[in-house]
């Protein structure tokens, strides 16, 4: 016997579209020539980690009994890198310092870092990215420190990475690498479709209890290995994020867990491929850093954590609910997971799970876990420990501990899950009951009263068009020249919140310097007024071929990735609008957007703008001349009001503006007429109130002090007879 994780191989993409291994709070490195004065202090600006036998870790990692604690995919070095100690130290001339330090681990297929200490001032910035700047992960700032002074980050692909850390000239920030995570099995690009075994079952295909599929969560645990779990609701049902998992997730030795481990974590939401399309991988850029452990009990593998940081609205996070009872709620149990690093899958019980011993060298009390004898769909494989098990009311009963090693499709075996009721009086009542109620059942929640949704045109069934010839794509770059396409969405509500964008490329051949810009339009038969536009950029990545042997080819063109781009801001749109790209013109760089090979519905919602104009495809598109609909999916909540105060796009232009913007520390609001400003708000990109400012003064203008960390934030002006929100960056 053995247990086994729940391993993910997450698959970032090489289309970095806003991605975020954190919370970050936008902005940029500095440019690679710096307007410096002399350096302050000059060390080591590379340094290069020692090779490691390669081999030698995949065949420990192969050996049963090394399986406990999980399926390992880096090796960790233990470093202690600072500003003062190594890097380059520049003084810039504006007045701020910079400290880079480029880590070099050779035949790395990503790096990972764990800063030991992190606690950065309001006016500091850091930055993790690869020396092309293809992916660039942060800005993180001062709203990333936490009492434990740590932050996980997660991985960025190759063996090069640059740390890069913006301070006020008299700064009291605190920054120290303590481990540098080597990717040696290819975690970047591993998690494809089928790399699990033939009979599992994509969840977005089976398309059941689609609320409970949307608590399971992929865990890298302390940069090293992976793990999974549930989040789950409470009693106070106050949408505490709290997560289940399995103790031996956090594994120091045999039977002894750490609970740092759980700092050093990053945690990520919505694994799964979209729409049961066969060929597009699932989305990994969602994602929190660092969490406490609140319960353990090692004796049953009992675990619950709680994230740092609440995951946003547009997450679509789902708490689950659960029953801590002997009793289920009938015949039949499933369980969401992530077999192998594959996309979330779906394991069905038709039978009821029973108690019994999980029989693992001794290390579980007798009877605490609930035992499946054999899954009718699916099974359960090596990276799947922490995968809640739900009973037939949809109440999760348990979390993976592991099971029969020999199990397989072709010889399914049975699986154990510690349960909720056995370790219940144990202290997991603390934390899931924390108003005393006394219950032992709870029902699941949203993220919010009105969750947001991922709006799709896509009908079951529908199929991507294919074309080899890029001077033909109907939906990106072709030898006619048009390079603005849109897609139009109708909703029920008048008014409604987006979010973000998922993009799913067909092809993309990719450079740095290659962007295109996203834009959301009014309009009601075709794209009109610009409401907002960002520009996204396309990068360059390596992908490895699936063997036994990791080996790595380099390739420039990238498709059928399910991409997602949060916006900066929230946009507050009409019942119809509409969401496009529109490229930069390019006679080598090659992109299009995937679409639909056949409208069952005969409804076409793609536009494409060419001299003349915006026209639908089925108008007279020189390509695809029929219905179609582009895969751009926004993530919007129907009718929503709970972000507060998002900004009213409606006119075309605002009718007071900021001086200057970006803003270093003051500025001026000039206003279209004169105003009695009562008060004004600055509001943060998570929709919390930063900063609440008295004012009670009339005129046509307002001075204001911006005393706040870099970011965007939204300026909430409170009049006596208006509100007015705007959109600030400050530096």
């Amino acid at each position: 016997m053995r247990l086994f994780k729940k391993i993910t191989y997450i698959a970032f993409f090489a289309l970095s579209m806003g991605a975020q291994a954190q919370i970050s709070h936008g902005g940029m490195p500095l440019p690679e020539t710096l307007d410096a004065g002399p350096c302050l202090r000059k060390g080591s600006e590379v340094v290069r980690m020692p090779a490691f036998d390669v081999e030698e870790m995949r065949r420990e990692d192969s050996l049963e009994g090394n399986n406990i604690g999980g399926l390992r995919f880096a090796y960790a070095f233990n470093v202690d890198y600072t500003p003062r100690n190594s890097g380059v130290l520049y003084h810039l001339k504006d007045g701020r310092d910079v400290w880079r330090l480029r880590i070099i681990s050779p035949g790395a297929y990503s790096l990972n870092l764990i800063f030991e200490e992190y606690q950065l001032d309001d006016s500091s910035q850091l930055f993790i990215y690869t020396p092309d700047r293809s992916t660039i992960r942060g800005s993180f700032t001062s709203d990333n420190n936490s009492s434990h002074g740590v932050l996980a980050t997660a991985p960025v692909p190759g063996d090069e990475v640059v740390v890069e850390l913006i301070t006020p000239r008299e700064s009291t920030s605190r920054l120290r690498i303590g481990s540098v995570n080597h990717d040696y099995r290819g975690l970047k690009y591993l998690p494809q479709a089928g790399s699990s075994q033939f009979c599992q079952e994509d969840a977005s295909c089976v398309g059941v209890h689609e609320q409970q599929a949307r608590s399971s969560v992929t865990i890298i645990v302390a940069g090293t290995e992976y793990c999974s779990g549930n989040m789950v609701n409470n009693t106070a049902d106050d949408g505490a994020p709290l997560l289940v998992t399995a103790a031996h997730c956090l594994y120091k030795e045999m039977g002894t867990i750490d609970e740092s481990m759980a700092q050093r974590s990053v945690f990520f939401f919505n694994f799964e491929r979209p729409h049961c399309f066969t060929d597009i991988n699932g989305s990994l850029e969602m994602s929190v850093s660092g969490a406490d452990v609140v319960f353990s009990n090692v004796s049953s593998d009992a675990m619950v954590m709680r994230l740092r940081k609440q995951p946003p609205i547009d997450y679509r996070v789902y708490y689950a609910g659960w029953n801590a009872t002997s009793e289920l709620g009938g015949p039949g149990a499933y369980s969401f997971h992530h077999p192998s690093s594959d996309v979330r899958k779906i394991s069905i019980e038709e039978n009821t799970p029973y108690i019994s011993t999980f029989e693992m060298d001794d290390l579980f009390d007798e009877n605490t876990h609930w035992i499946v004898d054999q899954w009718e769909m699916g099974i359960m494989e090596g990276g799947s420990s922490g995968a809640g098990l739900f009973d037939a009311e949809d109440h999760m009963v348990g979390a993976l501990s592991g099971g029969d090693t020999k199990e397989s499709c072709s010889r399914p075996g049975y699986d154990a899950f510690w349960a909720f009721s056995k370790v219940w009086n144990k202290g997991l009542n603390k934390c899931l009951d924390p108003t005393g109620s006394g219950r032992t059942k709870q029902e699941g929640r949203e993220t919010d009263p009105n969750p947001c949704t991922r709006v799709t045109n896509w009908n079951e069934g529908e199929t991507i068009h294919q074309v080899s010839d890029y001077e033909q794509f109907a939906a990106g770059h072709n030898k006619k020249g048009i390079v603005e396409y849109a897609e139009r969405f109708h909703l029920a509500e008048k008014s409604s919140i987006l979010y973000g964008v998922y993009l799913a490329p067909w092809q993309g051949n990719y450079s740095e310097k290659d962007t295109f810009l996203l834009r959301i339009y009014s309009g009601n038969s075709v794209p009109e007024n610009v409401l907002s536009q960002e520009i996204v950029s396309l990068t360059n990545t390596s992908l490895p071929r699936r063997s036994t042997q990791f080996e790595e080819v380099k390739v420039t063109k990238m498709s059928m990735r399910d991409c997602y781009y949060r916006l900066e801001q929230p946009l507050k749109v009409d019942s119809t609008f509409f969401v496009g790209i529109k490229l930069v013109a390019s006679p080598t760089n090659q992109f299009a957007l995937c679409h639909t090979d056949v409208k069952l519905d005969g409804r076409n919602t793609a536009f494409f703008k060419d001299a003349s104009g915006w026209h639908s495809f089925e108008e007279n598109h020189p390509y695809y001349n029929q219905p179609t609909s582009l895969f751009i999916e926004p993530v919007v909540q129907v009718g929503g009001t709970s972000f507060i105060s998002v900004t009213d796009h409606s006119a075309n232009e605002p009718s007071s503006i900021v001086i200057p913007n970006p803003v270093d520390e003051m500025a001026t609001v000039r206003f279209s007429s004169t105003k009695n400003v009562l008060y004004y708000e600055w509001i943060d990109m998570e929709g919390r109130l930063a900063r609440k400012v008295p004012v009670n003064k009339r005129g046509d203008e307002l001075s204001l002090h911006m005393d706040l960390p870099s970011g965007i934030y939204l300026l909430r002006l409170v009049c006596d007879s208006t509100t007015e929100i705007l959109r600030v960056v400050k530096k």
